[in-house]
């Protein structure tokens, strides 16, 4: 595999550093690093594990580097305890038997996780954290990576430049939003990145079922369920948050009829919202509803990376995910991602790092529907909220 210059200097110093971090924008080739590096200590005969977050990112971890992947808490056993909750087999007494870990999208991995993920870390081991500095910070507590980065005790390489000949409108524009500049749109000539106007909430709803239902499908031979994903800033409160388009999408997409007092349909697109270790689905996990037994109070879905599982038809902790938060999209990706813009989500959220956040998550094609003129706005919002932390302190 050919390497190039900052990317040699990058495995080099994470082969050299007990700890390190490599971060870095889309495209430019962090993946290869980690495939790299992996590959090298594997033909030294090093057991080696590669985690993620969420199944989701650690399955497409697998995909990219051609190494098995799985997610921390997965890697670190949970088993159940008298009484509810849980508790890790591996830990500080109960330590891993490995010589290389190296943890992705590490930017998503909140204090908790990083702790019990590290206390369970054999002395001797060497540990490589990759992920984007850029992106939102985890939806738990902590801002694990910045904190690291920023209190430069620890080994840190940035890859900066751009990997692929024909990056795209999508790389190009998330290196554009990530230095302040405003994206660039041209529908004419683009491949992968388009600008859909509309200017009322209902509009550029009607837009989005528009393009998921016929469009896209027509023009691309998509699957509206597992190749589209909408991105909202909010759960709630608008015509365009998560809550409203979930209901307008189902209605457009899905015939089966509704189940009386239930949350969903045969066919229902739904992400599950918590850990569940009994049943080896975690946050963030994805399926399809295959079955609701009304009597048995049951309802069966197709987990990725799952399988079927059954769950309580009304005690579960399952929501409709044709639209999600953008903070939920972190770690994953799906080939076409559409993202409505209007002045109606407000200033507070809408910052530079959540727009980065939703158009990084496009493999193949971001369309972004709404007001033009408030991207810019965005852009120029750099403020997010402050977490009060203590571990770059600490590290210092």
């Amino acid at each position: 595999m050919k390497l190039h210059e900052d990317q040699e200097q990058a495995i080099d110093l994470a082969k050299k550093s007990p700890v390190c971090v490599i971060t870095g924008t889309p495209g430019t080739g962090k993946t290869t690093v980690v495939k790299t590096i992996i590959e090298q200590y594997k033909q030294k005969g090093l057991r080696t594990a590669l985690v993620a977050p969420t199944g989701k990112a650690a399955k497409r971890l697998a995909e990219v580097t051609g190494s098995a992947a799985q997610t921390i808490h997965k890697l670190l056993s949970p088993m159940p305890m008298p009484g509810g909750g849980f508790c890790f087999n591996y830990n500080r007494e109960n330590p891993l038997e490995m010589d290389f870990i190296a943890i992705d999208e590490t930017s998503m991995v909140d204090i908790p996780l990083m702790s019990c993920l590290l206390g369970a870390v054999k002395p001797g081991t060497r540990v490589l954290a990759v992920g984007d500095h850029y992106q939102l910070p985890a939806v738990g507590a902590g801002n694990v990576l910045k904190d690291i980065i920023n209190s430069k005790k620890i080994a840190c390489f940035e890859l900066e430049k751009i990997k692929r000949q024909d990056p795209g409108f999508i790389i190009t524009n998330c290196h554009r939003i990530k230095n302040g500049k405003n994206i660039e749109i041209n529908n004419e000539q683009s491949k992968d990145f388009y600008f859909i106007d509309g200017n009322s909430e209902t509009g550029i709803r009607d837009i989005i079922l528009e393009l998921i239902s016929k469009r896209l499908p027509g023009t691309y031979g998509l699957d509206p369920f597992k190749d589209i994903q909408v991105l909202s800033p909010l759960n709630e409160k608008s015509e365009l948050s998560c809550m409203s388009l979930n209901k307008a999408i189902e209605e457009r997409l899905n015939k089966n009829p509704a189940i009386e007092k239930g949350r969903f349909r045969v066919g229902t697109k739904v992400i599950q919202c918590k850990n569940d270790y009994q049943n080896e689905i975690v946050n963030g996990d994805m399926g399809i509803v295959k079955d609701i037994g009304v009597k048995e109070q049951t309802i069966t879905v197709d987990i990725e990376n799952t399988g079927e599982v059954k769950l309580p038809l009304y005690e579960n902790n399952l929501a409709p995910a044709y639209a999600i938060t953008i903070h939920k999209s972190q770690g994953s990706e799906w080939p076409v991602v559409i993202m409505p813009v209007h002045r109606c989500f407000g200033t507070m959220i809408m910052q530079r790092n959540l727009l980065y956040t939703a158009i990084s998550r496009g493999k193949k094609i971001v369309i972004l529907v709404g007001q033009r003129s408030e991207i810019p706005k965005i852009i120029a919002r750099n403020q997010q909220a402050r977490r009060y932390t203590n571990l770059e302190r600490f590290l210092n």
